[in-house]
Order: C-alpha cells, then sequence, then structure tokens
C-alpha cells in the first residue's frame, strides 16, 4: 500500500474516533501548519480548535518506520495522531495521540527543523503505550480546545485577509461669479 493511501486511512480513522466521542472534525482545504484536521467542539462564534496532524505508517513489510514534524508547527494546540498498521487488524489500539509537549521532548533532525520519532515493529507497543488513543486521550484533547489560546493558534496558521471598504470621496465646490 503506498504512503499516501494510508495516509487518507489515517485521516479517515482518526477523523472517525473523534467524532464517535463527540469531537466535530473539519478538514481544511489546504495543508498548512500541519492542518490535516481541525477538531472543534461547537461551530459558534468564539469556537475553538485544535489542529491535528494525522500520520499513518505501516510496519507490515517493514521492521522499523519514522515520522518527522516541522518544529514551526507545534504548538500547544498541536496533536500529531500516528496510526500504524501492524497486521489486518485495524483497531484504535494501533492509535497513538502525541500533544505539543510530547512532540517537543522528540528528537529533533541536524538541521533542528524538524522533530523524528523512530519506531520499530518489536518497539512500537511498549514504547507507545502512554500515547494510546483512548477515551482519556479524547478528554485531554478536549481540555487542550477548551483550554487553548485561540490567538496563538490563528497566528501560527499565518495567513489572515482584510477588507477595506472606503466611501467614495465627497467633492464639495464652490465658486463665485463676477462681472456680470
Amino acid at each position: 500500500m503506498s504512503t499516501s493511501s494510508l495516509e487518507h486511512i489515517a485521516e479517515d480513522l482518526i477523523s472517525h474516533a473523534l467524532q464517535r466521542r463527540n469531537v466535530l472534525v473539519a478538514k481544511p482545504k489546504f495543508d498548512h501548519n500541519g492542518a490535516d484536521l481541525l477538531a472543534l467542539l461547537d461551530v459558534a462564534d468564539g469556537a475553538k480548535f485544535c489542529r491535528i496532524q494525522c500520520k499513518g505508517r505501516s510496519l507490515i513489510n517493514n521492521k522499523k518506520s519514522h515520522i518527522t514534524i516541522s518544529t514551526d508547527y507545534v504548538t500547544d494546540g498541536f496533536i500529531v495522531i500516528l496510526y500504524i498498521e501492524h497486521d489486518s487488524d485495524i483497531a484504535e489500539q494501533n492509535m497513538f495521540c502525541f500533544f505539543g509537549q510530547d512532540i517537543r521532548q522528540w528528537r529533533k533532525s541536524t538541521s533542528g527543523k524538524n522533530y523524528m520519532l523512530s519506531f520499530t515493529r518489536s518497539n512500537y507497543k511498549k514504547k507507545f503505550a502512554e500515547h494510546i488513543f483512548c477515551k482519556k486521550v479524547v478528554d485531554k484533547i478536549i481540555k487542550s480546545i477548551i483550554n487553548i489560546n485561540v490567538d496563538g493558534e490563528f497566528k501560527s496558521m499565518g495567513h489572515g485577509y482584510i477588507e477595506f471598504i472606503i466611501p467614495p470621496p465627497i467633492l464639495q465646490i464652490s465658486g463665485s461669479v463676477s462681472g456680470i
């Protein structure tokens, strides 16, 4: 299976798992600052969100794998959820959730621009045991959304749009006629 196909499967599994637990999921039509999905609790004025990057990796034909995350993406409102395909069983037990504070503990690339997480077929279940996607993790995601600094997240998204509407100028002319 190609990496991009597995990435789509991971995104769908992650989206499904979050929605089953009443976390609203939006799929942005952009891939900016790692936002594969946006997780929300409400769609109303002042709605808060967190950015989720979905990763899918296969250990069926590989003994080891890794993921990299740009250091620029990582804020307290950024979450990575990793789906590992290890056998034919598609289960949430093969999904692992990492929050900003977790990601900042990963090894940095030699350039310092990426965080890297390596794992093997024989060690990932033990290595990621405290990150298994479960109700407790979803509760933590919900708390993260509630406590998020929205200004900081919007700044990390990096783009904006502003439109000014200026009324047409009003010209006033005055004059006088002389010599008639």
